[in-house]
């Protein structure tokens, strides 16, 4: 006896967002400002600091709400990573 089932097709997965810790979701805009691709839970104090740092990311979405943007925003995120 032969194998003649019908082929079944694989549905295309969602795509997922990243995961994004509760206590840090009013980052979550900040994240492509840095380039990060993951938001972490926890700063580890690094130097130069993640692109994913919570640290940092607070300070991009605080410059991005207080109007600063293109080069002075890039020149401002190089600081604070070095910082």
């Amino acid at each position: 006896m032969g194998k003649g089932g019908k082929k079944h097709e694989k549905e295309p997965e969602p795509l997922k967002a990243p995961k994004v810790p509760l206590h840090l979701a009013h980052l979550a805009h900040a994240a492509p400002l840095t380039g990060a691709k993951k938001i972490k839970k926890k700063c580890c104090r690094s130097s130069p600091r993640c692109k994913g740092c919570p640290v940092l990311l607070l300070q991009a979405a605080r410059l991005s709400e207080a109007g600063v943007s293109g080069k002075d925003l890039k020149k401002a995120l190089k600081k604070a990573r070095a910082a």
